[in-house]
């Protein structure tokens, strides 16, 4: 991109940079706290851990990517992942917004837990170590 499509309304950038420590320590936080939510096993836990989970991905992705909110995020950042990880990610996000979205929403326990680790894995493939 040149500096004029920049100035004048060409290309958007889409990558903003690389993650700050305070990211990191924070992500590290909320997978502490994951983690002793999944241990409990209880529904509501379940949802928090999920929620916490994709806000811990949604914290890198404003550090890495351009975007009003996760949504945008994620449609930035698919240089970032391979096709199927980044599939997936896009699947965890819908099930967490139905999970926060929808009354009486309650989906099964393997497919919350499976979300959570899908976007464990996205946090990896990041850099991160969670």
């Amino acid at each position: 991109m040149s500096l004029f499509d920049f100035l004048f309304g060409g290309a958007t950038p889409t990558r903003t940079g690389s993650l700050r420590r305070e990211t990191e320590e924070n992500i590290k936080r909320d997978w502490d706290a994951i983690r002793i939510l999944l241990q409990q096993k209880g529904p509501a836990q379940l949802r928090q851990a999920l929620i916490t989970a994709d806000k811990s991905l949604d914290n890198a992705l404003k550090d890495l990517v351009i975007g009003e909110g996760m949504g945008e995020r994620l449609k930035n950042s698919r240089e970032l992942f391979d096709r199927n990880i980044y599939n997936k990610i896009w699947d965890a996000h819908k099930l967490r917004n139905n999970l926060v979205h929808e009354s009486n929403f309650e989906p099964p326990y393997f497919m919350v837990i499976e979300a959570v680790n899908i976007l464990k894995e996205g946090l990896m493939n990041l850099g991160l170590k969670v």
